[in-house]
């Protein structure tokens, strides 16, 4: 797995907050538990707070900070340790594009973007490489005329002149999209940086605190975890392939599947100045032995190592609580697709390991609240560049729920 790329003063942060509980607020009526958290007691215990947040990926960590700067008192809960590579925001790199054919998430990539570079400038740490991105194929036209109605500079050439600038190889009168606002998102380092503006702002971060129950009660919602029960006004779940079971528990029916995707990893030179690539040419699943198709292939670069790719959408479903393993037939044709686009690439691949998509049965993102519990999932594999503005938006949904 990836190293999670976080810096001394951000480890700092997260183990202050890792010791520090929320003070009682008072809210729950008459039902409300009476117990108070003391630190260390591993008898039965309750822990009163304003809002609980379920699930320390990028979008629970985003809504905690956004949650934390608006002067919430916040919980967040992890079930692992914070970082872990059993999810969905584990790695050292994502991209990022406005590069998109509806021109609904061009808007939101814009306003993201925003976000990001006031986490930069707080941060004081890059967060995201602009390299430009590149996408080729019908799917090039599409983006391209995306784009063009939102006003988004970018240029369409030939592949032809997309080789002669980079070094990528191309059919001579193929589509290619550039974008120069696209990028590598350093997505370990902006995790992290989520997460100590969070404790910063006054989040509480505790690990190991796997949910098993979320009940309604009397003006509140009780999380239960173990031998603590933690009552809030309000209870986010951004718990990714495992909210749909835990939001069950309150009749809240989420229409997610979740997939076991396979990434795989190459050496190449100077990675970190190549372009994010997205190419339309999909496989023919059965000539090439895979369960599905996917839907396009994608590479960038992974820092530390070389070029990161994969094929979208072409992993099993999958059980997030069993150990998944990578698909032959998927490294095969993304190892036979990388040595056909970049010329300098070694085709033998140095890592291999897996994520899990959430998806809808359209991409979509599902953001929204059903009393006194929001629901931030699914990120159908595409949700990373959005994180820190939906965080916002999650944020604003809670504090309409609280009051």
């Amino acid at each position: 797995m990836l190293p999670s790329g976080r810096g001394s003063r951000s480890r700092r942060r997260q183990g202050g907050a890792r010791e520090r509980l929320p003070r009682a607020v008072p809210r729950c009526g008459e039902d409300s538990p009476g117990d108070r958290a003391v630190a260390g007691q591993s008898t039965p215990r309750t822990v009163d707070t304003e809002i609980v947040v379920v699930g320390a990926g990028i979008m629970g960590v985003a809504t905690a900070r956004a949650l934390a700067q608006a002067g919430r008192r916040v919980v967040l809960l992890e079930q692992f340790d914070v970082g872990h590579a059993r999810g969905s925001s584990h790695g050292g790199s994502r991209i990022f594009r406005l590069t998109y054919p509806e021109q609904h998430y061009v808007r939101l990539a814009q306003g993201a973007r925003l976000v990001w570079n006031e986490l930069e400038a707080e941060s004081g740490e890059q967060l995201i490489v602009p390299t430009g991105d590149l996408t080729f194929g019908a799917l090039a036209v599409e983006c391209a005329q995306a784009l063009a109605s939102c006003g988004v500079r970018h240029e369409l050439v030939t592949g032809t002149e997309a080789a002669a600038r980079w070094p990528i190889s191309a059919r001579a009168t193929e589509d290619v999209l550039y974008q120069p606002d696209g990028g590598t998102t350093l997505a370990d380092r902006a995790h992290a940086a989520l997460l100590a503006s969070a404790v910063e702002a006054g989040a509480t971060i505790l690990e190991h605190r796997a949910v098993t129950a979320i009940e309604r009660a009397n003006g509140c919602v009780l999380i239960r975890a173990g031998a603590e029960t933690f009552t809030a006004r309000v209870c986010v779940i951004a718990a990714g392939a495992w909210a749909r079971s835990l939001l069950a528990g309150v009749e809240i029916e989420l229409p997610v599947i979740p997939t076991r995707e396979t990434l795989t990893y190459f050496r190449i030179p100077d990675p970190m100045s190549l372009p994010p690539v997205i190419d339309d040419a999909v496989p023919n699943a059965k000539e090439h032995g895979l369960r599905r198709p996917g839907l396009i292939n994608y590479a960038l670069a992974a820092p530390g190592i070389g070029l990161k790719a994969g094929l979208h959408h072409a992993g099993p479903v999958t059980n997030p609580d069993e150990p998944g393993t990578p698909d032959p037939a998927i490294v095969r044709w993304v190892s036979l697709w990388a040595a056909g686009r970049y010329p300098e690439v070694d085709p033998e691949p140095i890592v291999i390991e897996t994520c899990i998509y959430t998806n809808t049965g359209d991409e979509s993102f599902v953001l929204e609240r059903h009393g006194r519990v929001v629901v931030a999932s699914a990120c159908s594999g595409h949700g990373f560049k959005f994180a820190p503005a939906f965080g916002r938006t999650v944020a604003a949904l809670a504090g309409d729920a609280a009051g």
